[in-house]
């Protein structure tokens, strides 16, 4: 099976699918519907796609949410919720419940303080993760990993995926907050993207300067717990296989086995239920 792990979707933002600023002012110069998207997986032959709701739509799932009603033996749902209202838990409940949504993304890359993490009030979020099965993706940066290994260690039965290879600052080097990621794969419920490396590098195509962060997490996850995707929709345009170009191109120490891992078994693990 073939799923491509990360994809944003987004409308044009006229009813009933408007923008809101909850997460951001910034508006995009297109629009990315779902027929765009099922148009790209046939023709790249990606059997499922896992939508991780779009900054542009803030907390509203809504669109997220049409695509997986339309599309629901292809598509999977990461949603995002505001984790610090009372009714969080509630909320993702309701969206796994009426619409199949499997995830929530947790955002601390915009916290100052990432302490929250790991507050009193985010366990009702991990007790309905665990209650029904589902999964958080974590998008924050290396250096706030501590304030979530108190709930990887409460909730080993919940799967948490890291977006992006943890954000590595790449002119700290291996030996700087990119070791809090390293040292967490001790947690066997914690998986890594090897995802928007074109976006993290300082480099042109290859992304050299990304090549040992992906090589340690490797080293010390295994390709059964990393996740490879495509790229698209990349924006502003460009080749919208540019992620499978990276991981099939340009990293030798990964075997045809292993790619497999990152292009569909590990997501499948996680979204599909399969070992």
């Amino acid at each position: 099976m073939r799923i491509d792990s990360h994809v944003h979707l987004w409308t044009d933002g006229k009813p009933p699918y408007p923008f809101n600023d909850q997460k951001t002012t910034s508006r995009p110069d297109r629009s990315c519907f779902v027929e765009k998207l099922i148009e790209f997986m046939d023709e790249h032959h990606f059997d499922r796609t896992v939508l991780i709701q779009t900054f542009w739509h803030g907390f509203d799932n809504s669109y997220m949410c049409h695509c997986l009603d339309r599309f629901p033996d292809r598509l999977h749902g990461v949603a995002l919720i505001d984790p610090h209202k009372p009714d969080a838990a509630a909320i993702f409940e309701r969206l796994n419940q009426e619409h199949g949504v499997q995830a929530m993304r947790l955002y601390p890359i915009t916290s100052e303080d990432a302490s929250w993490l790991c507050a009193d009030d985010q366990l009702p979020l991990w007790e309905t993760a665990r209650r029904l099965g589902l999964s958080f993706t974590w998008f924050g940066r290396c250096a706030q990993l501590p304030h979530l290994e108190p709930m990887l260690e409460r909730f080993p039965e919940v799967n948490v995926v890291v977006d992006h290879v943890g954000e590595p600052i790449l002119d700290e080097g291996i030996d700087g907050s990119f070791q809090s990621l390293l040292k967490a794969a001790r947690y066997p419920n914690l998986f890594v993207k090897a995802t928007r490396m074109d976006g993290i590098s300082n480099q042109e195509w290859p992304f050299e300067d990304v090549r040992p962060f992906v090589k340690a997490v490797y080293e010390n996850y295994g390709a059964d717990r990393m996740i490879g995707w495509s790229g698209f929709p990349l924006n502003p345009p460009g080749e919208d296989m540019l992620g499978f170009k990276i991981i099939e191109e340009t990293y030798d120490f990964l075997t045809q086995e292993d790619r497999s891992w990152l292009w569909g078994k590990t997501s499948a693990r996680i979204y599909v239920n399969e070992s």
